[in-house]
């Protein structure tokens, strides 16, 4: 049979808590959670609108003959 083991010191921690301060800090860690979700969504949403007036028209390859023009250069 195995021995069991039991701690030597048991210690006790009380441990008190207002809770009316707890839920105030609570509600402002929320409202800063909202605030910051809303920043982000203005940040995607410019970030959207810059990248819609960036947008670099197609360019069509041209049908120069760079060959030959600098063929009969004097």
């Amino acid at each position: 049979m195995e021995e069991v083991k039991s701690p030597r010191n048991i210690l006790d921690i009380e441990v008190n808590v207002d809770t009316d301060e707890a839920e105030v800090k609570l509600e402002q860690l929320k409202e800063a959670a909202e605030g910051c979700t809303k920043a982000f969504e203005e940040l995607r949403d410019a970030i959207a609108s810059v990248g819609a007036l960036i947008q670099v028209p197609e360019v069509k390859p041209s049908n120069i003959d760079f060959v030959k023009i600098l063929s009969n250069r004097d």
